[in-house]
C-alpha cells in the first residue's frame, strides 16, 4: 500500500501536514469510536472539511442482500439511499474497485440521479473511491460531492483513497465484533437447542422399562444438534414400542425435523395400535412441513411378551441386526415402505416374526456404520457384526456398552461426520 506521505507530496506543504494530521485524527477517532455509525460518522465529520466539499456519504454492502446503503451522511439530514448491485457510480466503485474522480457528474452514464430528484439536491462534482484493504474484495464505497473550489483534484482523489483505507479497517474491525457478538449468541441458542433436544431422547444408557423389556440406547449428534431420533416406552396395553429414526442432513434443519418427527411418533403411538396406518399418518403430518427433499427413514416397532412377537414397519431404515442368532437365523425386518416425507400417499406394510425371551435386535443410524477411522477405513455393518458376535451371551446393557465401545475404539481420533445411534432391545 503507498503511504499517505507520497500520495499527498506534490501538495503544499501547509496543505500537506494538515492533511496528514487528519488522517491521524481520523486514526485516533476511528480507535475511540464504539459501533459502526460512530466509526462512519468519525470518518465522514473530516472529508468536508479536508477536501473543502458540500457533503461526504459512505456505502456499505449489505452481506445478505449484495445492495449497497448509505449508513451516514454529512453534510445534510440522513436519507436512506440503497442501491442495486452497480448501480451509480457507488455502485459502480464497488463492483469495479475502481475510484472515480467526475467534475462534470450529470454527464457521467454511470450516475444514477434518482436521490436528486428524491431530494432537490444537484451533485454536481464527485470523489467516488472503493472501501476496501488491500487485496480485498470492495466492502462499500466512499464519496465526497460538490467541491466548493469548482471541481477536485488527483491530490483530492488520493487523499481520499487514503481515508478510504482507514475507514475500511475500522469497517472491517466493527463487522467482525459483531460477528464474534452474532457467534456467541448464535452458541448460546445452539446450547438451549441441544439441552431442548436431550429432553426429547431418553438418557443415554440403561432405559428404565418393566420386567420383562430391556433396552440401550445412545445417540450422539454431529454438530450441536443432530438429527437422530430414538424412544423406548411402554403401552397401555403391556407391549413396548421402540423405533429409530434418521432425518437426511445435518444440523439445525435436520434437528428442526427430528423434533417433529419425535414429537408426533410419541402422540401417535398411543394413539394408533395399527403401525401401517400410524406410520402413514406420520408421513402425512411430516410431509406438511418438512421442506422439499427433506425425509427420515424410519425403523418402528412394537415387541409382546405375552405373544412373543415383533410387529414392525421399515420405512427405509437400515435393517437392524439379531441377536444370538447373527449368522445362523437371519431375519431381515425389511417390510415397510418409502422413507417418511418423501411422498404424501406412502403406503406401508407391517412386518411380523417372533421374538423370544433372551433374544436381542441391534438398531442403528448410518452414523455407526459410516464412522472412519484414521486410515479412512468405515465401520460398515460387518463391523458391527463383527463385534457382536465376539460377545459371549450377557445383559442388555453390558451388550450396548461393549459395542459402542468397540465403535469408539475403532474411529478414535477422527471426527464424527453423521449422527450416531444405536440401541438395543431384547426380552430377559
Amino acid at each position: 500500500m503507498i503511504s499517505a506521505t507520497t500520495i499527498l507530496k506534490d501538495l503544499p506543504v501547509e496543505v500537506r501536514l494538515n492533511r496528514l494530521e487528519a488522517l491521524v485524527e481520523a486514526s485516533q477517532a476511528l480507535n475511540r469510536a464504539a459501533g459502526l455509525d460512530d466509526i462512519l460518522h468519525a470518518i465522514l465529520d473530516l472529508i468536508p472539511a479536508q477536501l473543502d466539499c458540500e457533503r461526504a456519504t459512505a456505502f456499505i454492502r449489505d452481506k445478505r442482500t449484495g445492495k449497497l446503503h448509505a449508513r451516514q451522511m454529512s453534510g445534510s439530514e440522513h436519507i436512506e439511499i440503497v442501491l442495486e448491485r452497480g448501480v451509480g457510480i457507488a455502485g459502480y466503485v464497488a463492483e469495479s474497485g475502481e475510484s472515480v474522480l467526475s467534475n462534470n457528474v450529470p454527464a457521467d452514464p454511470r450516475f444514477d440521479n434518482s436521490t436528486d430528484r428524491r431530494t432537490g439536491f444537484l451533485t454536481m462534482s464527485m470523489l467516488c473511491v472503493p472501501l476496501r484493504k488491500p487485496d480485498s474484495e470492495p466492502m462499500g464505497s466512499l464519496q465526497a460531492i460538490n467541491a466548493r473550489a469548482g471541481g477536485f483534484s488527483k491530490a483530492d482523489l488520493a487523499y481520499l483513497e487514503a481515508f478510504a483505507a482507514l475507514a475500511a479497517f475500522a469497517v472491517e474491525r466493527e463487522q467482525l465484533a459483531q460477528e464474534a457478538i452474532r457467534s456467541k449468541l448464535i452458541s448460546t441458542e445452539l446450547e438451549l437447542a441441544r439441552k431442548i433436544q436431550q429432553r426429547l431422547l431418553p438418557v443415554a444408557g440403561g432405559i428404565n422399562l418393566p420386567s420383562p423389556y430391556s433396552a440401550w440406547g445412545i445417540s450422539q449428534a454431529c454438530y450441536d444438534v443432530g438429527g437422530d431420533a430414538y424412544d423406548v416406552l411402554t403401552l397401555p396395553s403391556g407391549e413396548c414400542a421402540f423405533w429409530v429414526a434418521d432425518v437426511s442432513g445435518k444440523g439445525i434443519g435436520a434437528a428442526l425435523l427430528m423434533t417433529t418427527l419425535q414429537t408426533e411418533l410419541r402422540a401417535l403411538v398411543h394413539e394408533e395400535s395399527d403401525l401401517a396406518l400410524l406410520t402413514a399418518e406420520l408421513n402425512t403430518r411430516v410431509n406438511t412441513v418438512a421442506p422439499l427433499g427433506t425425509f427420515a427413514t424410519l425403523f418402528i416397532g412394537v415387541l409382546s411378551a405375552e405373544a412373543q412377537r415383533l410387529r414392525y414397519v421399515n420405512a427405509g431404515h437400515l435393517p437392524p441386526l439379531w441377536l444370538p442368532r447373527l449368522l445362523s437365523d437371519p431375519r431381515k425386518c425389511e417390510e415397510g415402505g418409502m422413507p417418511i416425507g418423501v411422498s404424501p400417499s406412502s403406503f406401508y406394510e407391517v412386518g411380523e416374526t417372533r421374538f423370544a425371551p433372551g433374544e436381542r435386535l441391534a438398531l442403528f443410524t448410518d452414523g455407526v456404520t459410516d464412522a472412519e477411522n484414521t486410515s479412512g477405513a468405515t465401520y460398515e455393518v460387518e463391523g458391527l457384526v463383527a463385534s457382536l458376535a465376539r460377545l459371549s451371551p450377557q445383559s442388555i446393557e453390558q451388550t450396548g456398552r461393549a459395542v459402542f465401545e468397540d465403535l469408539d475404539h475403532f474411529r478414535i481420533g477422527v471426527s464424527a461426520k453423521d449422527d450416531t445411534t444405536f440401541l438395543i432391545i431384547g426380552m430377559d
